[in-house]
């Protein structure tokens, strides 16, 4: 269990859906919480949110595919906490749900960029905090298309698959630094990305973003290093 007055964490598109819902509960519970996305009217809302709560939430605009925002925003957690406790790899985008005959390679390319390219470049700018706290944690958000192929699901599928991939290697990488590594399928949620895959489905069939990010809190209190590969599905941990 964490005492979470003490940990310091980072939420990857934490301006909307289940990155805000979880930095909002992570902030009530008292940690620090930074959160990165490209709109900081979206960002600065998530703030306004936390302000009764007894955490401290800190917005940074900052897009994840690019290197140098990216290096910035490492930088600014270094500088106010020192470390980093828990990273939340959340911010992607869905891109073209079309046959791969028909993906342009500008669609192919960002939906990589933002998917996997982003995991990459927060993750690898990371470690180094990460090595500084005494229990280390990634958390990559996942799908069921990145665990098992789906067509029309194209470059974000091949995405996911490439994060379940990273989560393996640096699970390998960085066990003997004490770091745990695991990814997490949240499985259908009631978010703007859904209603974009499905716009004909019903969002109160969906658990909510604050259902999932209960299981994302759950599993940064609970998970030990033995753990680290380990692949999740907030679905089963709702149960």
């Amino acid at each position: 269990m964490r005492n979470w007055t003490q940990t310091v964490v980072l939420v990857t598109g934490g301006s909307h859906g289940i990155g805000r819902a979880t930095a909002l509960l992570l902030a009530e519970r008292g940690a620090t919480v930074f959160i990165c996305g490209r709109s900081k009217q979206a960002l600065d809302e998530t703030a306004r949110l936390a302000e009764e709560l007894a955490g401290e939430l800190v917005a940074i605009v900052a897009d994840v595919t690019e290197e140098a925002q990216v290096k910035a925003l490492l930088e600014a957690v270094a500088s106010l906490r020192g470390r980093l406790d828990v990273l939340i790899n959340n911010a992607g985008m869905l891109g073209p749900r079309t046959p791969i005959e028909e993906v342009s390679l500008n669609d192919w390319q960002q939906t990589l960029d933002v998917n996997l390219s982003g995991t990459f470049l927060v993750s690898r700018e990371s470690i180094g905090l990460l090595r500084r706290s005494e229990q280390g944690l990634v958390i990559n958000l996942s799908s069921s298309v990145g665990r098992q192929g789906r067509a029309s699901w194209g470059a974000y599928s091949v995405a996911k698959h490439g994060v379940e991939g990273l989560t393996a290697v640096l699970a390998e990488e960085l066990q003997g630094d004490g770091i745990c590594v695991v990814s997490v399928n949240p499985g259908g949620t009631a978010t703007r990305m859904r209603a974009e895959a499905y716009p004909d489905e019903d969002p109160k069939t969906l658990p909510s973003p604050e259902a999932i990010g209960q299981t994302l809190v759950r599993l940064a209190d609970e998970l030990t290093l033995e753990q680290s590969g380990s692949r999740f599905d907030s679905r089963t941990l709702l149960r």
